[in-house]
């Protein structure tokens, strides 16, 4: 967003190339004023403050501005900086015991779900038992009318 004073100034021409060239001038005066320059640099900016009475003017400004943010008072915070960390890493640990607990919920579920899986397949609800011969070819009998062994009556 261009100042009033660089639109009125024409410091910021439509033209690219020009425009370029003027964004490389300014940074030149930013470095200039922040003395970052080499020497072959600050003797090229000094000739366009004494030659350029726009330049010059952007100087002015920029120093007026550069004075004035070095005034501003810098207000005092209410929370120490211990108090602020501390607040910080509270919070971490926190969100740590809450995804620890997530996870912990989790795994139980889990647990639940395949302990009751298990316990009911084991009741010949999912996968029925078979007899064993060990290893002898008998064949399997099974009474349907009369049992093998006799049951006693008290016991019916």
């Amino acid at each position: 967003m261009m100042s009033d004073f660089e639109h009125n100034q024409g410091l910021w021409p439509t033209d690219s190339s020009n425009m370029d060239n003027q964004f490389e001038r300014f940074e030149l005066l930013s470095a200039y004023m922040d003395g970052e320059l080499t020497a072959q640099e600050r003797k090229q900016v000094q000739q366009w403050l004494d030659n350029d009475p726009e330049f010059h003017q952007l100087y002015k400004q920029l120093l007026r501005v550069q004075r004035e943010t070095t005034t501003i008072p810098i207000p005092e915070s209410s929370v120490s900086v211990d108090d602020l960390s501390q607040g910080v890493f509270d919070t971490i640990d926190r969100q740590d015991r809450r995804k620890r607990g997530l996870i912990a919920s989790g795994i139980g579920i889990a647990a639940v779900i395949v302990g009751s899986i298990a316990h009911v397949s084991l009741q010949d609800g999912l996968f029925p038992r078979y007899a064993r011969t060990n290893g002898e070819s008998e064949a399997l009998t099974i009474a349907l009318n009369r049992p093998v062994v006799e049951i006693p009556p008290n016991l019916r």
